[in-house]
């Protein structure tokens, strides 16, 4: 195989994650906090930067933030909030793409229903908990497999990448069930991918989330996603903080 190929198909692996940017709802043990769980008193400012590597070099940054606010209600939490800030930054050859980024809607993300002992319970319209990461890369792998797609290496990259995009969107917007409230502990995702001509490709991922130094609530969250194929790797990198505002 041609190594301009084997780049084609580091992209679709690369897309893959990046498909998974937000990742989904990741289920894990926590130690029982003191309850009631002390809450925020004041709105605070919510932050993502996301960075995502391109074929070539460069990268796409995201950075949006969002005023939250917590109240109780009957046995769990509500955080409110809405979007106050968006920064695109991207190659200009991808100035149409940063605008419709920064145009993106992100009014379903909230509100968030979250556990007494501050897990989200109820994901807002965007962050709902869809395919878990092996059935998504399952999903793709069967698809590429049955389709031999377009001839050309530029037409079949570009029809890998929709195929990457159908099987792995739904991850995109699920948010780690700990991430206002961290559990501190650190999850490891890990997942081979079998391509066509025989290769194969590995994902892997990396979240830790960690609580304020006095207080409960989220101060650091970073997701690093990894796409490794042979002696090529790419990566992508999120991060989330909640601060004053």
């Amino acid at each position: 195989m041609s190594a301009s190929t084997r780049r084609s198909v580091m992209a679709v692996l690369l897309g893959m994650g990046l498909s998974i940017g937000m990742g989904p709802r990741l289920p894990r043990l926590r130690a029982a906090p003191a309850l009631p769980l002390r809450l925020p008193d004041t709105p605070l400012q919510l932050m993502r930067v996301l960075e995502r590597g391109l074929q070539g070099g460069g990268a796409i940054t995201v950075r949006r933030s969002w005023l939250v606010q917590f109240s109780r209600q009957a046995r769990g939490i509500l955080a409110t909030g809405h979007q106050n800030a968006v920064e695109v930054n991207a190659p200009p050859q991808l100035a149409g793409l940063a605008r419709l980024e920064e145009q993106r809607d992100t009014g379903g993300m909230f509100p968030l229903m979250l556990s007494e002992s501050g897990e989200i319970l109820v994901p807002g319209k965007g962050g709902e908990d869809r395919e878990s990461i092996a059935a998504a890369l399952r999903l793709a792998e069967a698809m590429i497999a049955r389709s031999p797609g377009p001839a050309s290496e530029h037409a079949r990259l570009r029809h890998y990448l929709a195929e990457m995009h159908r099987a792995g969107s739904g991850a995109l917007d699920a948010l780690p069930t700990d991430l206002l409230f961290p559990a501190g502990e650190t999850i490891e995702r890990s997942e081979t991918v079998n391509l066509p001509d025989g290769l194969t490709g590995r994902f892997g991922l990396v979240y830790k989330a960690e609580p304020q130094p006095d207080a409960p609530w989220l101060h650091h969250a970073e997701r690093r996603v990894e796409t490794v194929l042979g002696d090529l790797s790419s990566a992508s990198r999120e991060t989330w903080s909640l601060a004053p505002i």
